[in-house]
């Protein structure tokens, strides 16, 4: 093809016009739930998905730790002055919700009451729920390692069926990305005590595998967003307690540094939106590097 034909494609043997490039990262009229939305990073990435266009429901375990990041965000969003891009709307809603998705009973309830409340098809999931426990290996309390598995691993199965049985009824299709970690490929050095993490981890990326391949049929893409290190307010107070963490982690990534929570929405609403359509049950490591050393 040359250099001036770039304006159309042959597709199942006619020739179709190419979609705009800005077009296909437009998030306009779709609704993302997000999970763990509290969190340092989800916080940051909400503001993006607004920016794209999308309405955003934001549920965590903690509504105390959540109204707060609602309000700033929507405060954000209404402030004079605040130019979002050409995807953003009037009809764009900030919700929030508590649940617990490690229980199935109330992962089911809250997506009925989000898919009622914003009234429109919930396209795009991003399960970011989920939190890192340390403890050696032989002195793993039962109960703590059963709790993560519950949140980190069964409650992305949880929240992905509740949201995925909600598209199958609306017909409509979407996009999933479960927010696994680099640690669910890898094994951190120096070792981090964190076996139940990992582990739960590494479930997450074979679970997005699995049920792309299951929820293909349904037009439901699937696929997985493995963090390195970010510097969240989490990791700034584990760094903080001990300095030479933060030395440790980046003499270890090829990019010297640790990512900032902003760096993780790119990817995000990459997988999020028509960008990348043709991809599903893929893990996309996003980790300075630090893997292929």
């Amino acid at each position: 093809m040359s250099a001036t034909m770039v304006s159309k494609a042959v597709a199942n043997g006619a020739e179709t016009a190419l979609p705009n490039l800005t077009k296909m990262f437009n998030l306009a009229g779709k609704t993302a739930v997000i999970t763990g939305a509290s969190g340092g990073l989800l916080q940051v990435v909400s503001k993006y998905f607004l920016q794209a266009g999308a309405s955003v429901a934001l549920i965590d375990c903690n509504l105390e730790q959540l109204e707060p990041s609602v309000k700033k965000l929507t405060e954000w969003y209404n402030a004079p002055g605040n130019k979002l891009n050409d995807y953003a709307n009037p009809n764009q809603i900030i919700s929030s919700w508590a649940c617990d998705i490690a229980d199935a009973h109330k992962v089911n309830a809250t997506v009925k009451a989000i898919r009622e409340h914003h009234g429109s098809p919930l396209n795009i999931l991003i399960n970011g729920a989920g939190y890192n426990e340390k403890s050696l290996a032989e002195e793993y309390p039962p109960e703590k390692f059963k709790r993560i598995i519950d949140v980190n691993l069964n409650g992305s199965m949880f929240i992905s069926q509740a949201v995925a049985n909600t598209l199958i009824k609306d017909k409509v299709p979407g996009s999933f990305i479960l927010v696994g970690s680099m640690s669910g490929s890898i094994i951190n050095r120096p070792p981090l005590m964190q076996t139940g993490y990992n582990t739960s981890k590494a479930g997450v990326i074979h679970m997005a595998k699995s049920l792309a391949s299951e929820w293909s049929k349904y037009n439901i893409r699937v696929n997985c967003l493995s963090p390195g290190y970010i510097a969240t307010p989490m990791t700034k107070q584990l760094m903080d307690a001990n300095p030479t963490v933060k030395a440790e982690w980046e003499s270890q990534t090829p990019m010297a540094r640790m990512a900032e929570p902003y760096e993780f929405a790119g990817p995000l609403v990459f997988l999020a939106s028509d960008a990348s359509s043709y991809m599903t049950g893929h893990d996309l490591i996003v980790d300075g590097g630090f893997t292929i050393w």
